[in-house]
């Protein structure tokens, strides 16, 4: 067993030595095993039981105590599964006695929690508070850094070479030469022919004799003989001789001179935030309307704004118009200059803080600095806003979440004053919803005494959602049910009431 906890202990041990360090904003978990046989088995179990209490903790974070009961332990399991290797920073093993435990600390981040919130049906504070229906104010300034003259060049450069010397060359030739030719020839022949005959005859008896003899000779003879020689004899003498001295020299100048932004940094800082801030439930618009409205033609500067003594009137103004939170900051981006791998550097800062406009309190604050490089001014101006949008949006945005969690809170305690004017979240659930019950939930909106506005917002499954802008002297919950309790499919309905989200049950209320 002891042998089990050591190869347990170091492997894991190995494991936490690879990771990268801890980022700020970060979540631990611990879990525990029995230590078996098994060591894959019981490192699986003890690191899955860390990551479901490290999704716990986010959601104490993120939603609160008192929402707790609200989620499943099947939600927090699929939620810890989606928890990916590259997220942990460390892992912590130890042993006591036969139990192996396993410390998780992962970076989580906000805006990917608040997505797998959503997909498991899981209310953000904004939503159970009504606040995904209203928006945030924003005024990003650019704020003026060192002035840039722009009749002043971005870039100038010279190059200068001198080359002194001198060159000789002999291309001379002298070259001799001589042949000598002979050559003989030698012809010879020959012939030769003889013939020869002879007969002789002889009788006796003292009496006859005969005799003859033929004889020829023939011979020839040619010789002929030539003979030739030749001597030739060259001589070449050609000069080429080639000398030069140089002094040269060579300057050029190459100036680059700036040209002004073409985009402004504060349009794609508010472009930012808008995709940001969205993550975390928080919809986002200008707030150009409403200086213009309140400051007429000389909109302040947001540095400016805050000095004035009707900063709080502003604010209060805004939340007139149902804009609960109100952010303003400054962006400075400079440019550097040339960098040396080519392209352009530049610099920049960025600092938002936001408020609430009920009571003028800052409820979050947030700043970046950094530097980047792109193909012109203009490029990287947009690529240092992106980052640091990202990085002041990931500390603004769970600090609104935070703030919509205490007005969920205090208006799920107190209630809410139903005889004033207010958009609620009406959602319908119910484990079959036919066309008929869908007719019978409109005709009792339209028919309830104090239903200014009505909205159908989306149906799946079995659920309908609305948007209800209210006044009425019974809270909305009761004056439906008073419509509809006559209907035996709504004889049994229940209502679940935070603060403006209203939910209306049928069946399925504890999904």
């Amino acid at each position: 067993m002891r042998d089990m906890s050591r190869l347990l202990l170091g492997a894991c041990a190995g494991l936490a030595l690879s990771m990268p360090a801890a980022l700020a904003e970060t979540a631990s978990g611990e879990g525990r095993a029995p230590i078996g046989k098994d060591i894959e088995s019981v490192r699986t179990i003890a690191e899955s039981e860390a990551r479901r209490a490290i999704v716990t903790q986010m959601l104490l974070r993120t939603i609160g105590q008192q929402r707790m009961g609200e989620v499943g332990q099947q939600q927090i399991d699929s939620i810890a599964g989606q928890i990916g290797t590259e997220m942990i920073v460390t892992r912590e093993p130890r042993r006591e006695g036969n139990i192996f435990y396993m410390r998780l600390t992962a970076d989580i981040d906000g805006a990917w929690f608040a997505q797998r919130l959503d997909d498991q049906g899981i209310q953000s504070n904004s939503q159970r508070a009504s606040g995904n229906q209203q928006r945030i104010m924003v005024m990003i300034d650019p704020k003026t850094g060192p002035g840039r003259d722009f009749s002043k060049p971005a870039e100038v450069t010279v190059e200068y070479d001198r080359q002194t010397g001198g060159s000789f060359s002999d291309k001379s030739v002298v070259a001799a030469s001589e042949k000598d030719r002979s050559a003989s020839s030698d012809r010879s022949s020959g012939a030769y022919r003889g013939s020869a005959a002879s007969a002789i005859g002889v009788s006796n008896g003292y009496g006859s004799a005969a005799g003859r003899a033929r004889s020829n000779v023939a011979s020839g003879y040619s010789n002929s003989s030539a003979s030739a020689s030749s001597h030739s004899a060259a001589f070449i003498d050609k000069s080429n001789v080639q000398a030069e001295v140089h002094d040269n020299e060579r300057f050029r100048s190459h100036v680059v001179y700036q040209r002004p932004a073409q985009t402004s940094g504060s349009r794609a800082a508010l472009s930012g935030f808008t995709s940001q801030l969205r993550n975390y439930g928080v919809a986002v618009a200008t707030a150009d309307i409403a200086l213009t409205r309140f400051y007429g033609g000389a909109i302040p500067s947001f540095e400016s704004l805050r000095q004035r003594p009707d900063y709080e009137q502003f604010l209060q103004s805004l939340s007139r118009d149902k804009a609960p939170f109100f952010m303003g900051g400054t962006i400075t981006v400079n440019q550097l200059g040339a960098a040396p791998s080519g392209g352009v550097r530049c610099s920049g800062v960025l600092e938002a803080s936001a408020y609430a406009t009920a009571d003028s309190e800052e409820i979050g604050s947030g700043s970046a600095n950094g530097t980047a490089i792109g193909d012109g001014f203009d490029d990287c101006e947009a690529k240092l806003t992106k980052t640091l949008v990202t990085t002041v949006a990931d500390t603004v945005g769970p600090q609104v979440q935070k703030r919509w969690r205490t007005i969920a809170q205090t208006t799920a305690a107190v209630g809410v004053d139903s005889r004033q004017s207010a958009d609620y979240a009406l959602v319908l659930r119910a484990n079959r919803l036919d066309m008929a019950m869908q007719a019978d939930i409109l005709d009792a909106l339209q028919a309830t005494n104090g239903v200014e506005a009505q909205n159908f917002v989306s149906q799946q499954g079995n659920e309908m959602r609305f948007t209800v802008r209210y006044a009425g002297s019974t809270p909305l919950q009761l004056a439906l049910y008073q419509k509809l309790r006559a209907n035996p499919a709504f004889a049994g309905m229940q209502s679940t009431v935070n603060g403006r989200s209203v939910l209306l049950c049928l069946a399925g209320c504890g999904q």
